[in-house]
């Protein structure tokens, strides 16, 4: 099986991030069309309860290091990755806090559609690319397992 670089089908370690990334690319979609702040607030923050924030743990605390642990990292895809997840908690926080107008909430959509894009199309290929095929298949279990918890 050949990986990254949309050559061919995602690592299986990384397949449940992915499926996560659809739920993502539906949230970003519903505030990139929402007409109502207060209804795309309360979405959004429920998408970030039930996905959202556990999915950004699980890349910081098991992916990269993991990753970090077998192979050099892509630094520049490492930063931009944390410093993005950093711009959709602090706005999390906000809509948490009441705040958030209608354009803010389209301008989230859009940080968050292209946040998805970025690790799906270069930070996961880099990823696929960097670890042979026995480390990302011990990866496996490590991401399995942040998952359910």
């Amino acid at each position: 099986m050949t990986y990254g670089g949309g050559r061919g089908r995602r690592a299986e370690a990384l397949q449940p991030l992915s499926r996560d990334h659809l739920k993502a690319l539906l949230a970003a979609k519903a505030l990139r069309e929402a007409t109502d702040a207060g209804a795309a607030r309360v979405a959004f923050l429920d998408f970030w309860r039930d996905h959202g924030a556990h999915h950004f743990r699980v890349e910081e605390e098991v992916l990269l290091p993991q990753w970090a642990l077998y192979a050099e990292v892509d630094r520049a895809g490492v930063d931009r990755m944390l410093e993005e997840h950093l711009r959709i908690r602090r706005e999390a926080l906000r809509l948490e806090a009441g705040q958030g107008t209608l354009e803010e909430l389209h301008t989230l959509g859009d940080l968050l559609h292209d946040h998805v894009r970025f690790e799906e199309r270069q930070l996961f290929p880099a990823i696929e690319d960097s670890l042979n095929a026995e480390q990302l298949a011990k990866l496996v279990p490590a991401v399995e397992e942040a998952e359910l918890r």
